[in-house]
């Protein structure tokens, strides 16, 4: 592989930095998808997330749930996606990859990406090309979020752009991943129109950022 032009690799059942380490050699600047799927590596994952050539995390959440026994109900795999995020933002990486939904129902594969977006995650695997448009469409920021964006910055403009109290540079950060994200999805943050624009509640995880 070090001879040929690789993309990026996901690499499987990370349970140490040695893992990631190792691959980094042999495969330099290539970026490293660490799949963190079971009990040993999830114990170990602030470390796997601040290893250099680590480039974003990824939940096996298969072979975890075989590891350690859990079930698939959000509320029992809270604490190991919450993991997951906080270990990707200490490490200043991207929110980390959540596990796939498996099976053709579209409720579940939607409910499921909810979840995920729940936890601060921003990309789901996926087991079909058919899966992909729900994902994106699901873990994208929504029209009403991306308005109440752009409004927020409107008005912190017009009202001088100076921070004020402390609530501002939560609700700036919130705004600035809004439409970070909603970039990198594709969107065109330009195509909503400020002079036609009305007042948008904030988001209920403004101050979550």
């Amino acid at each position: 592989l070090a001879n040929l032009s690789v993309g990026g690799v996901m690499l499987a059942m990370v349970e140490s930095v040695d893992h990631v380490t190792e691959t980094a050699k042999r495969l330099p600047n290539v970026p490293i998808v660490a799949l963190v799927e079971t009990a040993r590596g999830l114990e170990r994952i602030t470390e796997i997330a601040a290893t250099k050539g680590t480039f974003r995390l990824a939940f096996g959440i298969g072979d975890f749930r075989r590891d350690t026994g859990f079930g698939e109900n959000p509320a029992t795999l809270a604490y190991t996606r919450a993991r997951f995020t906080i270990a990707a933002k200490a490490a200043h990486l991207p929110g980390p990859i959540d596990g796939p939904t498996v099976g053709s129902s579209a409720l579940k594969l939607s409910e499921a990406t909810a979840v995920s977006a729940e936890f601060g995650m921003t990309g789901k695997i996926c087991l079909t090309p058919d899966q992909c448009a729900p994902v994106n469409e699901g873990l994208s920021p929504s029209h009403d979020e991306i308005a109440w964006a752009k409004e927020f910055f409107a008005e912190f403009e017009r009202d001088g752009g100076e921070i004020r109290n402390g609530s501002d540079l939560p609700r700036i950060a919130r705004a600035n991943k809004i439409l970070d994200l909603a970039r990198a999805y594709g969107i065109e943050v330009s195509a909503f129109d400020d002079d036609q624009a009305v007042h948008v509640p904030a988001p209920s995880d403004t101050y979550h950022y």
